[in-house]
């Protein structure tokens, strides 16, 4: 595996474990948020792990590059799709309408993290 894709798979599963801590604290919004951050970054593994380097934070976009290199998501669009808006609403509240620690409950940061368990783990299958 090359070193820079190695080096964001890592940084993928430490802000894994970073939202794992957030939701044992109770701080559902922030939990939101690594869970996007973890997420992004397990795609930026392989796609890094092919060459390139993509810069941004939508999901989705990197999902589609993912399936050009024939790296399709399969049945990780979906969480792709609900992971996607959480970069923006989980950190202010011009974007979450409110103030985003208002806005995030257990059952959301719950979801959350078992969606970005399964891109991380997808991204990590394929990267051994």
């Amino acid at each position: 595996m090359r070193k820079e894709a190695r080096l964001w798979l890592a940084q993928s599963l430490r802000d894994l474990e970073v939202a794992g801590n957030s939701f044992r604290a109770g701080d559902w919004y922030a939990v939101a948020f690594w869970c996007h951050q973890a997420a992004e970054k397990a795609l930026k593994a392989l796609l890094l792990s092919k060459g390139i380097a993509l810069r941004g934070h939508n999901l989705l976009e990197l999902g589609r590059k993912l399936g050009e290199l024939n790296l399709d998501p399969g049945e990780l669009w979906r969480d792709l799709r609900r992971l996607n808006p959480h970069y923006t609403v989980a950190r202010y509240p011009d974007a979450a309408n409110a103030l985003p620690c208002e806005v995030y409950d257990r059952e959301a940061a719950l979801e959350a993290l078992e969606a970005a368990r399964r891109v991380v783990e997808w991204a990590k299958r394929i990267l051994s």
